[in-house]
């Protein structure tokens, strides 16, 4: 990914929240020599230096990931950035966002047990009180547990990226950030929020 110097995001434990946030990533590699991406969440385990996830079994991309190199992108919110909020006069269209990629070495999960247990912590990440927890090993469940195909991959790098104006004078960032916030789009406002931390950083400084 193409990262500018004022652009980098540098904070390990920021990437790893960010990841947790955002967790429904995008997976890519190859299937029969050409570029093939799945949606799907993936839970990361940063102690281990891993991230866990699940494929349906007819999903082709699974019988080519085993051993294999994988890009996962994790994309945050992200907006249009309009010239005519810029204090400056000459200024153009641009797109701000946050998105972090990891690189890493997928491993198919052949254990019935791991898989077993790996789908009972992606239910626990993301409905921690749910009553489903109790009744996984029910015959039905287990039943689904073949129709899908576990994924852990051993994370090699991490980089993200934040492009929130952090090029721009602060007087120019207020107006993007109240030009976003007269937005009525959600992730115009997750966008100006983000900015608006770092604007209370840079005049703390």
């Amino acid at each position: 990914m193409y990262i500018p110097e004022e652009f980098y995001m540098r904070n390990k434990d920021v990437m790893i929240q960010f990841i947790r946030e955002n967790s429904f990533g995008i997976l890519f590699s190859q299937v029969k020599g050409r570029p093939f991406a799945t949606h799907l969440p993936l839970l990361l385990d940063p102690d281990r230096k891993k991230l866990f996830g699940h494929l349906a079994k007819a999903n082709p991309h699974w019988r080519e990931l085993d051993n294999k190199e994988v890009l996962i992108v994790f994309q945050g919110p992200h907006a249009y950035i309009s010239p005519s909020w810029y204090v400056e006069k000459q200024a153009v269209p641009t797109w701000n966002y946050v998105a972090v990629h990891v690189s890493g070495n997928c491993q198919i999960v052949r254990d019935e047990k791991k898989l077993h247990c790996l789908l009972r912590e992606m239910v626990r990440f993301y409905e921690p009180n749910s009553p489903l927890l109790e009744r996984l090993d029910e015959e039905f469940y287990v039943k689904l547990e073949k129709t899908v195909v576990g994924i852990e991959i051993e994370i090699t790098a991490v980089e993200g990226k934040a492009k929130l104006s952090q090029n721009k004078s602060p007087e120019t960032v207020r107006g993007v950030i109240e030009g976003l916030n007269n937005s009525k789009d959600y992730q115009a406002c997750e966008v100006a929020n983000l900015m608006q931390v770092l604007l209370d950083t840079m005049d703390k400084k």
